[in-house]
C-alpha cells in the first residue's frame, strides 16, 4: 500500500471570510558560510511550491516577499553547501531570518563506493516514476541533469536516492522550469512501501507562440481541475460539489447508504486558524465539472473501476482518494501546518507532472 505524505504548501483556499492578519510577509536577512561566517553570493533563496525566488547580493543579503499571509516555508540553496529549509509557523509582516549554510560532507560518496549491493535500471526507473509520476521525456518531463542524482541500497531490500543539488526538469507540457530539492527517498522493496520529501521551485517559461501558450494554459487548468489545491479552495468555500468534488465516508459507500459530509463537518474554527478533523476514512472523487444529482445517485459506481462509460465520463479517468483520519490545522490563506495523508485509491493525479504553483488561480 502506498501512502503519500502531501505538505503544507500543497494547500490553500477560503472557507468564508476572516480578517486578514497580514496582506504579505517580508523576509530579509543574510546567508553565509557556517565555518567563517564569511557572506555566500548568489545564493537561491525561495518559497517552496511557488514562482517566488531571489538571489544573496555580494555581501550575501537577501529580501523576499511572501505571496500570502500563512504557513509558507524557506528553502535556500548553494553549490557545495546542504540545502536549508525553514518553515515559517505563525505569518506576521516582517520576519528577520539569518542562515548559515554547512558545507556537504562526504555521505554521497560513501555511499556511492560502498553499496551493499548494485541498483538496476529497474531501480532508478522507480525513482523517476516515483517524482514525476511519468516516464522522463525531452517532449514531456525532460530530466536536465539526471547524472546529479546518486543512487544506492542500504540493505538488500532499501532503496534509496540522494541528490546533493536540486533536480532541474522542464515541464514542456504545462510550460515550467522545476528546480526539486530532493530531502530524502526510500523504496523498501519488502513491503514496497515508497517515503520521499523535497521542495519544488516554479519558474515559468516563455511561449514561443500564441498556440503553446494557450496548450500550457489548457493543460494547467486540467491539472488544476482534480488538484488537491482546488478540493481544499472548495471545501473552505463550502463549494465542493460546483468545484467537482465528491466526498463520502468510505464505510458508508461500501454499504450503499450514501453520507455527504459537508464543509463544516470536518472544520472548525479557532481564532486566526481553522482545524481540520477527519475522523473516519473519507473517499474523495476529483471530477473536472460540477457533480449533479445524478451523479450523486450513482457515486458508488463512479468511485470504483468499471470499464463502462457513465453519466459521460470514463470511469478510468476519475481520480479517487481515500482521506485517512487525521488532524491540521489551516491558517486563513489556505496554507497550514502539519501534513494531509492520503491514499491514492484509483488513478493518480500526485507527482510533478501533476503539479502547479501554489499562487496558481487563486490571486
Amino acid at each position: 500500500m502506498k501512502f503519500l505524505i502531501i505538505p503544507f504548501y500543497y494547500l490553500i483556499g477560503i472557507l468564508f471570510w476572516i480578517p486578514t492578519l497580514v496582506a504579505r510577509q517580508v523576509v530579509t536577512g543574510k546567508i553565509t558560510d557556517a565555518n567563517d561566517g564569511k557572506p555566500l553570493f548568489y545564493a537561491s533563496i525561495f518559497i517552496a511550491n511557488t514562482t517566488v525566488g531571489t538571489y544573496s547580493d555580494e555581501s550575501g543579503n537577501y529580501k523576499i516577499i511572501i505571496p500570502g499571509e500563512g504557513s509558507y516555508e524557506i528553502v535556500v540553496t548553494y553549490l557545495g553547501y546542504k540545502s536549508f529549509f525553514h518553515k515559517i509557523e505563525a505569518p506576521k509582516s516582517f520576519h528577520q531570518i539569518n542562515i548559515a549554510l554547512n558545507r556537504t560532507d562526504m555521505e554521497i560518496q560513501e555511499v556511492v563506493v560502498t553499496p551493499h549491493k548494485n541498483y538496476s535500471q529497474n531501480d532508478v526507473d522507480l525513482f523517476w516514476y516515483m517524482l514525476l509520476r511519468t516516464k522522463p521525456s525531452k517532449k514531456g518531463m525532460e530530466v536536465l541533469n539526471p547524472e546529479k542524482v546518486y543512487f544506492y541500497f542500504d540493505s538488500d531490500s532499501i532503496f534509496n536516492a540522494l541528490c546533493d543539488e536540486p533536480i532541474e526538469i522542464v515541464n514542456h507540457e504545462m510550460g515550467y522550469h522545476i528546480r526539486y530539492v530532493l530531502q530524502y527517498f526510500q523504496h523498501n522493496y519488502t513491503t514496497n512501501n515508497t517515503v520521499f520529501g523535497g521542495k519544488p521551485f516554479f519558474e515559468e517559461l516563455t511561449p514561443q507562440n500564441n498556440r503553446q501558450k494557450s496548450n500550457w494554459e489548457k493543460k494547467r487548468q486540467e491539472v488544476y481541475a482534480v488538484s488537491i489545491t482546488r478540493f481544499i479552495r472548495a471545501l473552505y468555500r463550502d463549494q465542493l460539489h460546483k468545484e467537482g468534488f465528491l466526498l463520502t465516508k468510505r464505510d458508508s459507500l461500501l454499504n450503499k447508504n450514501i453520507y455527504f459530509p459537508t464543509s463544516f463537518d470536518i472544520l472548525q474554527k479557532d481564532q486566526d486558524q481553522v482545524k481540520i478533523n477527519i475522523e473516519s476514512h473519507l473517499f474523495l472523487a476529483c471530477f473536472s465539472k460540477p457533480v449533479t444529482d445524478k451523479m450523486i445517485d450513482n457515486s458508488d459506481k463512479l468511485m470504483f473501476k468499471s470499464n463502462e462509460k457513465l453519466l459521460g465520463f470514463d470511469n478510468k479517468g476519475i481520480p479517487v482518494l481515500l482521506l485517512l483520519q487525521q488532524q491540521f490545522s489551516i491558517f486563513p490563506d489556505g496554507t497550514y501546518n502539519g501534513t494531509l495523508i492520503i491514499q491514492e485509491h484509483q488513478n493518480q493525479i500526485s507527482g510533478l507532472s501533476a503539479m502547479v504553483p501554489i499562487e496558481y488561480n487563486y490571486y
